[in-house]
């Protein structure tokens, strides 16, 4: 429990950081990802290695849209260690509802004052939250 509680702790701050770090600059640093594949063995489990799937499939739609940054693949792979199948298919899922929302909201006030939305978004902070929803559940 305690190793549990430890790892959301150190994810939650790292994710935070990869955050700021994303507006700020769109780009993730690897120690980011590192760091949070290092917490894996705070409470490790093998099934947890079946989130590599989650992370394959994150990899290739990256590939293919080539609208997905390397830093981001990285990060999903980390988390998808940690874990594990369903909590990563929890976590992208939770993602990219928290993306539409506010990018549907974004589009809604920006035509308001006028002006286009910007159609490139930095995905950790949306990997954040879909990480502490998935928390929620899992």
């Amino acid at each position: 429990m305690i190793g549990s509680v430890g790892q959301v702790a150190a994810i939650t701050i790292l994710l935070g950081i990869g955050s700021i770090m994303d507006i700020k600059t769109r780009e993730i640093p690897n120690w980011i990802s590192a760091a949070i594949l290092i917490t894996a063995a705070f409470n490790f489990d093998w099934k947890n290695l079946w989130g590599i799937i989650v992370a394959v499939i994150f990899f290739s739609v990256a590939l293919a849209t080539e609208k997905i940054g390397g830093g981001d693949v990285k990060l999903i792979a980390a988390l998808s260690v940690v874990c594990g199948l369903w909590g990563s298919f929890a976590l992208l899922l939770f993602a990219q509802i928290a993306m539409l929302v506010f990018y549907g909201v974004s589009v809604i006030v920006q035509k308001l004052r006028g002006r286009t939305a910007d159609k490139n978004l930095p995905f950790v902070p949306f990997i954040f939250i879909g990480y502490l929803a998935s928390k929620l559940i899992f």
